[in-house]
């Protein structure tokens, strides 16, 4: 009976965050709709989904729900106004983007390929960058759809799994699709898409072609079975990136979370009326009810980032702190990388930090591009680095790679990742 009624509830919460990604793409098409609206409605679908969250995510949700909550109450106490709205609404637009983007794996993923698993250099290099983008618009799927694929007559080794979390996390550099993004747009108001994804995307390369380079050293990946990457496969990502690159060239005015979601959307509606008639429109639907629902652990943990965001910044403007912002160059970006990077190692969730590092930086001024693209540069070095990271828990998990494996893998990595990050970010303010 209890597992009948928690079914209940998730189709339920399908629905509704439906209904949330519709409310938040009228409201960034027309403005007149209020945003609590969609942020109303994430919320409700949260309280249906909060049992099926596991522990951890548990504990980092009330956290940051009552540290935002102490930064709220601060603010009333003395006599700020409260944006009770912004509690609602702060991430909404994000949660409606990965609840869209999620409906691209109904389109997108490969075939399944039955042909052995090529062997050496060249299919490390075809699965790296076949993991890198393909996930740049189907994210965790490619993982498990590629993962699958290696380790199906076969246990996946740590070489495969490096291979797979290097390529995969990269992404979070410049993708307009990744969740990243959405965090560094969110939490960085004002900063502009074409701006970071022309910073991020030859970081992300140069990571790439390291990783490449390091792995098929001194004969390492001649024993290395790759995927069969098909890259016809990846027309639909790259039609999607160009239509949305277009669409915000055509129409600056609309937020680019409002455009990502409503292509998401459509195009995937479209595809799959194309191909398969009403049986598309059937697996459409099948997605609200099953699919979205397994986005609880993001849900919850971006609505618990807003109000954390929301509530430092209450605190920061009811104590009328005075920072120079002038202070806030590439060389403080760079240390405020390094922190929040060294603090997800030791399982502190970069959604936290970043939400925490946007309220009290934000609301001072401080060059909105210059702190998304440190945000960016965060998720993607830290998501390939901690071991509790979701990339990771989802190797460890699937495929029986212990994550802390992976860490030893990647910390080198990692720290070149931090220095060529640096890089960028000088480069970036002329420094």
């Amino acid at each position: 009976m209890k597992q009948l009624h928690q079914r209940a509830a998730e189709k339920l919460a399908g629905s509704i965050l439906f209904l949330m990604a519709l409310l938040s793409i009228l409201h960034g098409l027309y403005g007149n709709l209020p945003a609590y609206l969609a942020g109303g409605a994430g919320w409700l679908a949260a309280l249906l989904l909060a049992t099926s969250t596991n522990t951890v995510q548990r504990i980092q949700v009330i956290a940051m729900l009552l540290v935002g909550g102490c930064g709220l109450l601060c603010g009333a106490l003395s006599g700020a106004v409260i944006p009770f709205e912004k509690v609602f609404s702060t991430n909404q637009a994000m949660l409606a983007m990965l609840a869209s983007v999620s409906f691209l794996r109904l389109v997108t993923q490969p075939a399944i390929c039955d042909e052995a698993l090529p062997q050496g250099d060249r299919p490390l290099w075809r699965t790296l960058f076949g993991v890198h983008f393909l996930g740049t618009v189907i994210n965790m799927s490619s993982i498990v759809i590629i993962g699958d694929r290696l380790s199906a007559n076969r246990a996946m080794t740590p070489l495969q799994a490096c291979v797979l979390s290097r390529g995969f996390a990269m992404a979070a550099c410049w993708s307009p699709f990744f969740a990243a993004m959405g965090i560094a747009l969110s939490n960085a108001p004002g900063s502009q898409l074409t701006t970071l994804s022309t910073v991020g995307f030859p970081v992300a390369m140069l990571a790439l072609l390291l990783t490449g380079w390091e792995l098929t050293r001194n004969s390492r990946a001649d024993s290395f079975h790759g995927y069969p990457m098909q890259f016809s496969a990846l027309w639909i990502p790259a039609l999607l990136a160009l239509m949305l690159m277009l669409l915000h060239h055509a129409w600056p005015t609309i937020p680019i979370l409002t455009l990502i979601s409503t292509l998401s959307l459509s195009v995937t509606l479209l595809l799959l009326l194309l191909r398969h008639g009403r049986a598309g429109l059937g697996a459409y639907r099948q997605h609200i009810r099953v699919g979205l629902p397994r986005m609880s652990g993001e849900l919850l943990l971006f609505l618990a980032a807003g109000v954390l965001a929301t509530g430092i910044a209450s605190a920061i403007q009811a104590s009328n702190l005075s920072v120079d912002v002038q202070t806030f160059g590439a060389t403080e970006a760079s240390l405020l990388l390094l922190a929040m990077v060294s603090v997800s190692v030791i399982g502190i969730h970069p959604v936290i930090s970043i939400a925490t590092a946007g309220g009290i930086l934000s609301p001072l001024g401080v060059d909105p591009n210059l702190l998304a693209i440190t945000f960016l540069m965060t998720l993607a070095i830290g998501v390939s680095t901690t071991p509790f990271s979701g990339l990771h828990l989802t190797i460890q998990g699937r495929y029986h790679i212990n994550a802390f494996t992976l860490l030893r893998m990647n910390a080198g990595f990692a720290l070149v990742m931090l220095g060529v990050a640096t890089l960028a970010l000088h480069l970036y303010t002329g420094v």
